[in-house]
């Protein structure tokens, strides 16, 4: 297909350590996806972790420094904006941009300390975008309408953004650029589902915590919150969970054995990248999509669009 221009520029991958691990299905659907609509990325290569949501809490430097090192390779190699699929690593990579930005003292320490270890210093002239963004800015909705070759009319979705997705907006920049969703009731997600197709019912709990972070150092709560979320979801008409963090999609999944022990039989939902259903409905199998490798069995629901 003939390549997209998009307004970002030259755009790098950074696939972080879920895309490479539990979230290959999301780094799958994702590269199927943007062949489809001819928008182009690169991924960073020999990149780190982030540090995700802990490090911080444990080296202030260190929780900096790693997402620094990711932003320098990104600008080796010419890139002028830097997506993530996974929240949590939009989340630190735009954290480090903040505070590089805000605080110059700050910056020279960290750039000094990425010298030392070989690496180019930070010239802070990168954009920060998830990957919902991306599709959403390249294509729009209207140029995923275009593509899609298997229409999910009929499909009762419920589109969760988690929380880190557009908060906290100072970092995000949600609701200060015109490219960026809403904080605290975005619609990237749902317009791009819509044009699937699919029907987006009401769902008040689209970005609200799913514990991820704390799901094996306090079980109870993480099952708390997560039951809350399917709980919603089910009250309003959902047949589909759709995510876009990995932190999220794996905690919930992984937990729904739990989730339908403590809280009722009736919770269980099958849970579905928004990559995997955007390839699903641009008439990849579901093989090709990986929809067979989730746990909660999404073709129970899509089968009958086959």
């Amino acid at each position: 297909m003939t390549e997209i221009a998009n307004p970002y520029g030259k755009v790098a991958l950074y696939p972080g350590c879920a895309l490479d691990g539990l979230g290959k299905s999301y780094d799958v659907s994702l590269q199927l996806v943007a062949r489809d609509l001819g928008i182009n990325y690169e991924k960073i290569e020999d990149y780190n972790c982030c540090g995700a949501l802990e490090v911080k809490n444990v080296n202030t430097m260190a929780g900096l420094l790693l997402p620094a090192r990711n932003l320098s390779l990104a600008r080796q190699m010419g890139a002028n904006a830097v997506m993530s699929a996974c929240p949590g690593c939009h989340y630190s990579l735009s954290r480090t941009q903040y505070f590089m930005t805000r605080y110059p003292k700050l910056r020279e320490k960290v750039n000094s300390y990425l010298e030392k270890m070989g690496e180019k210093q930070y010239d802070m002239q990168l954009l920060m975008i998830h990957a919902v963004e991306f599709i959403y800015n390249t294509v729009g909705p209207e140029g995923v309408k275009a593509r899609v070759k298997r229409p999910l009319q009929g499909l009762k979705v419920a589109p969760y953004y988690g929380c880190l997705y557009s908060r906290p907006k100072a970092y995000t920049l949600t609701g200060y650029m015109k490219m960026k969703d809403d904080p605290e009731r975005p619609v990237f997600m749902d317009e791009l589902l819509r044009a699937l197709g699919a029907e987006v019912v009401p769902f008040e709990s689209k970005t609200m915590c799913c514990g991820g972070p704390h799901v094996y150092s306090d079980v109870t709560t993480s099952l708390h919150l997560e039951a809350r979320i399917l709980k919603d979801a089910k009250r309003n008409g959902a047949e589909l969970l759709i995510t876009d963090c990995p932190l999220g999609h794996v905690a919930i999944e992984t937990n729904m054995n739990k989730i339908a022990e403590k809280y009722g039989e009736d919770l269980r939902m099958p849970l579905v990248y928004f990559t995997q259903l955007l390839a699903f409905a641009f008439g990849h199998s579901p093989d090709e999509a990986l929809l067979t490798a989730n746990l909660s069995n999404p073709m129970s629901v899509l089968k009958r669009y086959l």
